[in-house]
């Protein structure tokens, strides 16, 4: 800084003072801007902290549903064994129709049973018919 003849220590003491006022704004505008980068650096700090707090817990929460599902599908599957091994000890179609012939058969409802009398009776009449059958009787 060059001294002019004109210029007075009040003059140069007014410039210092202007330009002391003028770093002085400079500073705190800086100040303040730091402030806001500070501020919104916090922000999505806690942002970040409690997007992360979410997916930890909306993790564990699919973690436990899985194996949730991994356990009733074990169970399921146990099920599925058990039932196997039911249907293997019991009656197919066809088993169960050959038990109903039988059952069928010896119905006293449904199936005519012959007396003792009855049966002597028809194997008597059968001899006698048999008997006329004599090869005299032929010619």
């Amino acid at each position: 800084m060059k001294l002019n003849a004109q210029e007075t220590p009040n003059s140069i003491l007014n410039e210092v003072s202007r330009r002391l006022n003028d770093n002085t704004r400079r500073i705190r505008v800086l100040e303040e801007k730091i402030l806001n980068i500070d501020s919104r650096v916090n922000t999505i700090e806690q942002n970040v902290i409690n997007a992360t707090k979410q997916i930890n817990t909306g993790k564990q929460e699919t973690d436990n549903e899985l194996k949730e599902l991994l356990d009733r599908l074990a169970n399921f599957e146990i099920d599925i064994q058990t039932m196997k091994k039911t249907m293997k000890k019991t009656v197919t179609h066809g088993e169960l129709k050959e038990i109903n012939n039988y059952i069928e058969l010896i119905n006293p409802i449904t199936t005519k049973f012959i007396t003792k009398k009855e049966l002597l009776d028809i194997i008597e009449n059968r001899v006698t018919d048999i008997s006329k059958w004599t090869p005299q009787n032929n010619d």
